[in-house]
């Protein structure tokens, strides 16, 4: 069967997701003509070259907010192509009309940027020509992306009508959205699937959609194949469909698709594209939903083929640097060959976490010398050397064969992914991963207070977390923290003792960057079947018969989640630029009324 793979609008643009790689490579391994498409990818090259500006631009015309940017249209028009070219390094001598200032136009974020730097004497933080040309290009882009939201304001640069696919308990806003008169971008979105389909002719369609971000987008795509060519089967799958589609009952998604299928994807389409009996699949026959499961046991991590990237037209990617942090900088720039080195989590205890769901609850490591075949088989089609392990957290054990194969087949290559703080990571294994390539690593640090790590299973201590993370810095691997606040029973008191110790890890250098986020009860997690143990009361949600993932509830704090909220970042952000360490942490609270 003839299989088109499609990565649907919007995700980050300097690297492929890693869904349609991997998908790809396993139906050809068992007979299938598979192959794949970033429409993703090919939307936003769609805004950002001079005939996307130009229609922007008429778009706009009778827009009042529009008047500065349409003033400026001439030079967007006229550096446009340069400055893309550039960001997909393949023109790096345009770096130095980047950073001549006057000749990119200035929006909002390129103008402050100035500004900032000018104000605090930054100089750009110290950075050489090829990086200030890279974070002013960036910047000059973000610019374009607030006139495209004036356009339409579903858009977002690494999402598209994101708020529109979370917690979505009815189907019929989403029709809402797709029967609307089109916008520029769901017409140039039909454009690109035309193309598509026209030059593969599929048998079947498959979308992944990995966030909320991506569920519209993807949608259009499936309605303009059933417009053109109705006889396709298509199938959705992914991240989002696996965490927020699990009870579906509303019928409406299947006027645009034929199946949507759970968990990992390589059985489910197999069987699909085989025509066999179907595995953790959706259906609809006769207006009635059917979730068909035939028993088979899951595809084992080690047995799958390393992913492949012909069909994705890889220099075309292309990298942003908007913040100026080295570690931020990784997710949204850089060429990395993305790659799961086990499925599921080495812990899975953490009660926040959907510890019910196969991505998180079924661990299953391939072994370090497939790993390795992999690395080099994919380095051998991309030419890129960076690597980012996409596993919910990397299990010290295996990383310590791993970097053994790795230094001993001797490859020259750089890597990053999520950990966790925890003891298993002694000095020994960290200064082993910094020669085997290891140049980041992210990992939850939560609440950063030992009572509620506790209450959570997180499984670390704020101290133990402090050592590793000192270790981590020594050996020069940056680091990046996840943290969060409004945890249920979390004290005012306990989360400026957590903002004192982030404030000392930074000041300290051996934490680079962090994120706060607000604590969400989540229908997959164990504090969501034992909501008592954690003072909450959950409130009884609108009946779901679409998505349903987080939960709404009430529990008693001592302060505003929001206000605080707030105030953490607006003090991370500053601890980030190596500012504001002489304030009390109180401080940040004053100043975010």
């Amino acid at each position: 069967m003839k299989v088109l793979l499609i990565t649907p609008p919007l995700l980050q643009p300097n690297t492929p997701y890693s869904a349609t790689p991997l998908l790809t490579a396993w139906l050809r391994e068992n007979g299938h003509d598979a192959v794949q498409a970033d429409l993703s990818l090919e939307l936003l090259l769609k805004l950002f070259s001079r005939e996307g500006i130009a229609v922007l631009c008429q778009t706009l015309e009778t827009c009042t907010e529009a008047e500065a940017f349409l003033a400026a249209r001439q030079g967007y028009l006229e550096t446009i192509e340069d400055v893309i070219a550039f960001l997909q390094d393949r023109n790096p001598a345009a770096s130095q009309k980047i950073i001549q200032r006057g000749w990119l136009p200035e929006g909002p974020h390129l103008f402050h940027a100035y500004e900032q730097n000018e104000q605090f004497g930054w100089n750009f933080r110290g950075l050489d020509e090829a990086d200030r040309a890279r974070h002013l290009a960036s910047l000059y882009l973000d610019d374009l992306a607030e006139a495209a939201k004036l356009s339409d304001p579903n858009f977002g640069f690494s999402r598209y009508a994101e708020k529109l696919g979370t917690s979505l308990p009815r189907f019929e806003k989403l029709r809402e959205a797709l029967e609307t008169a089109p916008s520029l971008f769901s017409a140039w979105l039909d454009e690109l699937t035309d193309l598509q389909m026209n030059k593969h002719k599929p048998d079947m369609v498959a979308l992944t959609i990995p966030f909320p971000g991506c569920l519209l987008g993807a949608l259009y795509i499936a309605r303009r194949i059933k417009k053109t060519f109705p006889e396709i089967n298509i199938t959705l799958g992914g991240g989002y469909v696996n965490t927020e589609l699990r009870e579906l009952r509303d019928t409406g998604i299947f006027d645009y698709v034929n199946h949507i299928t759970l968990d990992s994807g390589m059985l489910p389409l197999l069987q699909l594209a085989n025509q066999e009996p179907l595995i953790r699949t959706f259906g609809c026959e006769g207006g009635v939903i059917r979730f068909y499961d035939h028993t088979a046991p899951p595809i084992a991590q080690n047995a799958l083929p390393a992913p492949v990237y012909d069909g994705l037209e890889l220099d075309h990617y292309f990298g942003l640097f908007e913040m100026l942090n080295p570690v931020t900088r990784l997710w949204s720039d850089g060429r990395w060959n993305k790659l799961m080195l086990a499925h599921g989590c080495c812990w899975r205890r953490c009660e926040f976490c959907d510890t019910s769901i196969d991505y998180i609850s079924r661990y299953d490591p391939a072994e370090t010398v497939t790993i390795c075949d992999w690395i080099e088989a994919m380095m051998a089609q991309s030419h890129f050397k960076g690597f980012h392990f996409v596993d919910e957290s990397l299990p010290p054990a295996l990383l310590d064969g791993l970097c053994d194969e790795i230094l001993r087949r001797k490859l020259d290559i750089e890597w990053w992914g999520n950990i966790r703080f925890e003891s298993r990571f002694p000095h020994a294994l960290i200064q082993k991963m910094a020669a085997a390539g290891c140049i980041a690593v992210t990992g939850g640090l939560e609440t950063c207070h030992d009572r509620t790590l506790t209450l959570m299973r997180k499984g670390i201590t704020v101290a133990g977390a402090t050592q590793v993370l000192r270790n981590l810095a020594d050996a020069g691997i940056l680091t990046h923290a996840y943290l969060m606040y409004g945890f249920p029973t979390q004290t005012l008191e306990e989360t400026f003792q957590a903002l004192e110790i982030i404030r000392h890890l930074f000041d300290e250098d051996i934490l680079h960057s962090a994120f706060w986020h607000c604590f969400a009860l989540t229908a997959h997690s164990p504090i969501a079947q034992n909501p008592e143990k954690y003072s909450l009361t959950l409130i009884e949600p609108p009946a779901a018969d679409f998505a349903r993932n987080e939960i709404p509830f009430d529990a008693h704090f001592d302060y505003d989640p929001k206000t605080v909220g707030d105030a953490l970042r607006s003090a991370t952000y500053n601890y980030m630029h190596g500012i504001g360490f002489d304030y009390p942490v109180d401080h940040w609270l004053a100043a975010n009324p």
